[in-house]
């Protein structure tokens, strides 16, 4: 026998005993003991999970389907996030038991947004996540950052300066599994037909740049994080919903009513009232952590001022040897068997870890308690303030085109697009106003939606070096979204088809001005890897097609003030 065949045989002999291995531990095993009292606090932990994904997008199984996995799996809730769609709505409700909640993964150039808890999309979602943020906060919903450490570089989180109460995924499947070991792998996928949920849980890896992230977040201001299956289908859902799930807490148990209890669970996971489990492990609806001073109680998601007798408690039902770690600002700074209990006099971002011997996944991970007061805490309210939705630009605008005597904007389509040739119509907003319009009828929409748009467009050079961005204003006769984009003249082809940069508004019933810096343009074509050049500028576009506005397929919208500032 050759060496080489040697090195084969041990190689292959390896993995079989590490599989078998595997399979010996996923059959044998059996959930530890718990001990401890359950918690008296007068709140029901009330279990469900967030992120999964349906037929409406790239899952597996049709919405009743997951439904009726979530219900065998002993879940009270599902949040279904299917990709830029909220098309299970009518599955909205109570379904075998279950409250589903319909929101939507959003996807955004500086990664994906989950929305929960949103009225309808009557209009689609920004694709910049400024838009996305301001459009969920517009809808009533609560939105977070979606597997915001992914090892694939086109999942992850880039936005991490942006403003808003948006919270983040601390914990993802996807990505957990993602940087998971080979052989990990290879162990659970041979383990998975004895005990799929124990072999799932076991390839894990450690979420600790997720976490690092999060504590960044919440030095700066209050963050809610949660746990997200990113379940597809396969493995199972009936698997993936037992082995990670939010418990939120709640000041009664579901009524059965979901016009009242989908609000409730919102509200719990948007304040971050609620912690994030690795059910597979065990069962973890037993688990407490408050603040108590005197007779008051704080849970998770509040903010208390730090005092000599505040004190911070955390335990329940857990399994025997759990380690409890306490964590302030992201350092721990205690660690108690079973429980804890410790002073809390300086102010900060505590949270805790349940932690079980043999697994790089906290069997627990607790939402914070915010302790802090005066001048930090309203510093901390601030920077999780959403920034207001219609800032006014920046300086004095340069105008470009104010509509009174023509425009150089004229009405462009595709071959099966209808636009109104008349643009300079009346603004309404005093004598002798006038204002851009474009009334649109769209075409069918075609495999490549690309083809299919309708705009106004100016084409002439402009240098706008010395800008910082366009500012205008615009109201519509429906909630639309409508492309910005400038032509740039291509230096290897100057008389080609020029480059597109472009950003998006939402648009309403009312006049309102948008102001777009530059900066936030972005190259429609993945292929441009370089800046905007603003002295090759041929074109200004304001423009509607499918990607932006199915269903909507007519409508009217008017513009005026056209400038830079």
């Amino acid at each position: 026998m050759t060496r080489r065949r040697r090195r084969r045989l041990l190689a292959g002999l390896a993995v079989v005993m590490a599989a078998a291995l595997w399979i010996v531990a996923a059959v044998r095993w059996r959930p530890p003991p718990l001990d401890g009292a359950a918690p008296r606090d007068g709140f029901v932990r009330v279990p469900g999970v967030v992120h999964v994904h349906t037929t409406h997008s790239d899952g597996a199984g049709a919405p009743e389907r997951v439904a009726r996995a979530a219900r065998g799996a002993g879940l009270s809730f599902l949040v279904i996030t299917d990709h830029n769609t909220d098309a299970a709505r009518p599955l909205s409700g109570y379904r075998d038991g279950v409250l589903v909640m319909v929101g939507a993964e959003i996807s955004t150039h500086q990664g994906h947004l989950l929305g929960l808890g949103m009225r309808p999309l009557t209009f689609p979602l920004g694709v910049d996540a400024r838009n996305a943020l301001d459009d969920v906060h517009h809808l009533g919903g609560a939105a977070f950052a979606a597997h915001p450490t992914s090892p694939r570089d086109d999942l992850g989180w880039s936005g991490w300066a942006l403003e808003g109460s948006w919270g983040l995924e601390v914990l993802n499947l996807d990505s957990l599994w993602r940087q998971a070991s080979w052989t990990a792998l290879l162990g659970a996928l041979a383990a998975y037909p004895f005990n799929a949920v124990r072999a799932l849980a076991g390839a894990l890896d450690r979420p600790r740049a997720a976490i690092e992230r999060w504590d960044a977040l919440l030095r700066r201001r209050d963050a809610a994080g949660v746990a997200g299956v990113d379940a597809h289908g396969f493995p199972s859902y009936g698997s993936v919903f037992r082995v990670l799930r939010n418990y939120v807490l709640l000041g009664a148990p579901l009524s059965g009513e979901a016009a009242r209890d989908a609000p409730a669970v919102r509200g719990a996971l948007a304040r971050g009232r609620s912690y994030m489990a690795l059910e597979a492990v065990a069962p973890a609806g037993g688990f407490f952590f408050h603040a108590v001073r005197g007779e008051e109680t704080w849970q998770m998601g509040d903010t208390v001022a730090p005092a000599p007798d505040l004190r911070l408690r955390a335990g329940g039902r857990l399994p025997r040897g759990a380690r409890v770690e306490l964590y302030r600002n992201g350092k721990r700074i205690s660690v108690g068997q079973g429980a804890i209990e410790v002073p809390a006099a300086r102010p900060g971002a505590y949270r805790v870890e349940v932690r079980l011997p043999g697994w790089d996944v906290p069997w627990i991970l607790s939402n914070p308690i915010y302790v802090y007061a005066g001048i930090e805490r309203a510093a901390r309210a601030r920077r999780a303030a959403w920034p207001p939705s219609a800032p006014p630009p920046p300086a004095p605008a340069r105008p470009l085109d104010a509509f009174v005597a023509g425009s150089a904007l004229a009405a462009e389509s595709d071959a099966g697009t209808w636009v109104d040739p008349d643009v300079r119509v009346a603004s309404g907003r005093g004598p002798g106003g006038a204002a851009a319009r474009l009334r649109f009828r769209l075409a069918r929409p075609r495999p490549d939606p690309s083809v299919v748009w309708g705009g106004l467009v100016e084409r002439s050079r402009r240098d706008l070096s010395g800008d910082r961005g366009l500012v205008f204003d615009v109201r519509s006769d429906g909630v639309y979204r409508i492309w910005v984009a400038l032509w740039e003249e291509r230096r290897d082809d100057p008389g080609g088809e020029p480059d597109w940069w472009q950003s998006s508004v939402r648009t309403s019933t009312g006049w309102r001005r948008h102001a777009i810096p530059f900066e936030r343009l972005y190259p429609s074509s993945a292929n441009i890897d370089r800046e905007l050049d603003l002295r090759r500028i041929v074109g200004l576009v304001f423009y509607i097609d499918p990607r932006t506005d199915d269903p909507v397929t007519e409508g009217t919208v008017w513009l005026d003030r056209l400038g830079a500032y």
